[in-house]
């Protein structure tokens, strides 16, 4: 359970917020079901009624509408910078079937026909190194481009960290991303500085493997083995709650 809440070198991959559209859901504990709870502070609407404004450490957006037919530009920069301390959000950020594409010659690189897969080869065989010292992965956004009304985005993103080799990890990976109308990533392409990666993949694992050219179809989790995969398979869902249902 480990991997879910800790480290994503790049990862991610591309905005896990939890709404269907711009506006915040509830307060923890309210569901969004529509049930009121007379005793709690919970009124049944899915939304929190004048949310604090949120710091985003002096980020300048080059185009802030909330008007939009995708994502704004804010929900991009807050689905990044959370999964800095909540890797779980990541299951409802991207689409279950996501066409996730990792440029390069190196262990992680390849494409992933669905997020488990992805998952499993790549995100959490990464987040793996950084165990020791989860408590130091920072994840700042630098760049956004595109969004509200266009179906891509791009964003330059910075990774920090300390590797379990106790050696520093600071990387800026770029994530183009297509979104779907329910707020999530369904097509990702990540360019990542794949020296980094091979460095720290060789100081704290032997395991080599991957290339743009292979399909990844089969689960290759690396040392760690596999995950606990029906855990995994409850995380996924649409951002406001609901399941799928194919």
């Amino acid at each position: 359970m480990h991997a879910l809440h800790y480290f994503c070198c790049w990862t991610l991959l591309g905005s896990l917020g939890l709404a269907l559209t711009q506006k915040p859901l509830e307060q923890p504990g309210c569901d969004g079901t529509g049930l009121v709870d007379p005793d709690g502070r919970c009124n049944g609407d899915g939304l929190i009624h004048d949310p604090p404004p949120r710091d985003r450490d002096g980020f300048r957006f080059e185009n802030p509408s909330t008007d939009c037919e995708y994502v704004t530009q804010m929900h991009i920069w807050d689905s990044f910078k959370d999964l800095e301390k909540d890797m779980t959000k990541l299951f409802t950020l991207i689409h279950k079937n996501v066409s996730f594409t990792v440029v390069g010659h190196h262990p992680i690189a390849g494409h992933y026909h669905d997020l488990l897969h992805f998952y499993v080869n790549a995100l959490r065989r990464v987040s793996v190194l950084f165990f020791d010292h989860a408590d130091k992965f920072k994840i700042h956004p630098q760049a956004i481009h595109g969004g509200c009304n266009d179906r891509w985005s791009v964003q330059e993103v910075n990774f920090q960290g300390v590797m379990n080799s106790g050696d520093d990890f600071d990387i800026v990976n770029v994530w183009v991303t297509r979104w779907g109308h329910h707020g999530q990533m369904v097509e990702i392409r990540t360019y990542i500085d794949a020296a980094r990666i091979m460095e720290a993949l060789h100081k704290n694992e032997i395991w080599w493997n991957g290339t743009t050219f292979r399909d990844n179809l089969q689960y290759m989790p690396g040392p760690a083995g596999m995950p606990d995969m029906k855990e995994l398979e409850g995380l996924m869902g649409y951002p406001n709650g609901s399941k799928y249902q194919e």
